[in-house]
């Protein structure tokens, strides 16, 4: 027993240490607690009331039925576990675990690379089921890749040649350090939702921080109205805009960068962001942070009212609104999208992001983008003395659309930016 409450208790501490956990203190609190009772002789006895009232500090009263603090926090562990092990802790010898339906924790020995028993959020409750759930998608996943390259190997030979025409000089330019040997991520925006466990969904368009979401009155008025047992943080679900622009970037720069894949923007980790090239596609909040830590210095940033333009030129405006009309749901109206190309973490890769709070807006600028007379005109218009566009710039476009189809892009101003 010493050796496996040792063994727990290093793995806890791996776990508080790293960037997963450090800024989570909730998930911090409750994973040392039970740490310190998963070894207990009645371990297996713990209940949702006592974890509420020792390591939540819940009055005597409390009544989980109404209350569903442990449950919520629970599941946000689970989450937190399966980011840690897929990401930083991916070469841990040993992984810990909350099983589902127990508040105890468990020690796994990693027996092979290839048979990870890191449970996430939908995973299956036992170790062995999930190494075969693994094996298969592996499995699926190979067969994918391979179907995939013998389609782009097909399609390349049966490319009518008229579709090259689509394709100009200016094209090539602008998309240039993305059509070289390093792999392509297309990153597609991936909101927060909570899913609760009687199948609702909820989303806040205000909020994209899980933390944030859990202290919203409004989420806490829904989760009592709806009187959940659980709910959990999803990232299932993509705009319709993003999924169009994602297909025609693939669509465009496929046969001349075979090397692309799509991923959530949720899921994406600054080692990636540092070993390939990057394509954002989503609202300013989903990236500007990350866009903050670059080492570029920014010209145009995002604000609650829209663009801030932090250097205005003769004539220029210092803000530009997000949308107008201000209103979610329209689908008739015009937005600004920022595309920013910026440096990646240590300067060897490249990030381009198309950011707008509108995804017909985002889809209009990609269109742009791929559109052999825009590109044209963009990059005269951004040609330097050198006769060369910026290797890093940002650019401000303005898209409008009718029925969520965009109609018309104008070019409204762009900034070379500079590393730091």
């Amino acid at each position: 027993m010493a050796g496996v409450k040792e063994t727990v208790l290093q793995g806890v501490e791996r776990l508080l240490q790293s960037e997963s956990f450090r800024h989570a203190p909730s998930s911090r609190r409750l994973l040392r607690y039970l740490a310190d009772h998963s070894t207990a002789p009645d371990a297996d006895q713990l209940k949702e009331y006592t974890i509420g009232i020792d390591a939540f500090g819940k009055s005597a009263n409390y009544d989980p039925r109404l209350d569903s603090t442990v449950r919520i926090q629970i599941g946000r562990l689970r989450q937190k576990l399966a980011e840690y092990y897929l990401s930083e802790g991916k070469d841990d010898a040993v992984i810990i675990e909350l099983p589902r339906g127990r508040f105890k924790l468990q020690c796994v020995v990693r027996s092979a690379p290839e048979a990870i028993a890191v449970e996430s959020p939908v995973a299956a409750d036992t170790p062995g089921r999930w190494r075969t759930v693994a094996l298969v998608l592996g499995s699926l996943l190979l067969v994918v890749l391979i179907g995939g390259a013998w389609v782009i190997s097909t399609m390349r030979e049966k490319l009518p040649v008229a579709a090259a025409v689509e394709w100009s000089a200016e094209l090539e330019e602008l998309w240039q350090p993305f059509l070289a040997n390093r792999p392509v991520l297309l990153a597609v925006g991936s909101p927060l939702f909570l899913q609760f466990d009687n199948k609702a969904i909820y989303r806040d368009l205000s909020i994209e921080k899980w933390e944030e979401m859990l202290a919203s009155p409004n989420y806490k008025a829904v989760n009592q109205a709806l009187v959940s047992r659980e709910s959990r943080p999803v990232h299932y679900y993509s705009a319709v805009g993003d999924l169009s622009a994602a297909f025609l970037i693939g669509q465009r720069l496929g046969m001349r960068q075979p090397n692309i894949s799509v991923m959530r923007s949720s899921q994406l980790l600054w080692q990636q962001m540092a070993d390939a090239n990057i394509l954002f596609l989503g609202p300013p909040r989903f990236f500007g942070e990350r866009l903050g830590h670059l080492p570029v210095t920014l010209e145009i940033t995002e604000g609650p009212d829209g663009f801030h333009n932090l250097h205005p030129q003769e004539g220029e405006a210092a803000l530009f609104k997000y949308r107008e009309p201000d209103g979610f749901f329209a689908e008739d109206g015009e937005a600004c999208v920022l595309v920013t190309r910026s440096a990646g973490p240590d300067g060897n890769t490249e990030i381009e992001t198309f950011a707008s709070n509108s995804t017909f807006g985002r889809l209009g600028a990609v269109k742009a983008f791929t559109d052999p007379q825009f590109g044209r005109m963009l990059v005269t218009k951004m040609r330097n003395g050198g006769g060369h566009i910026p290797k890093y710039f940002q650019v401000l476009l303005k898209v409008k659309y009718k029925g969520g189809v965009p109609t018309e892009t104008t070019y409204l101003l762009h900034r070379e930016l500079h590393r730091n």
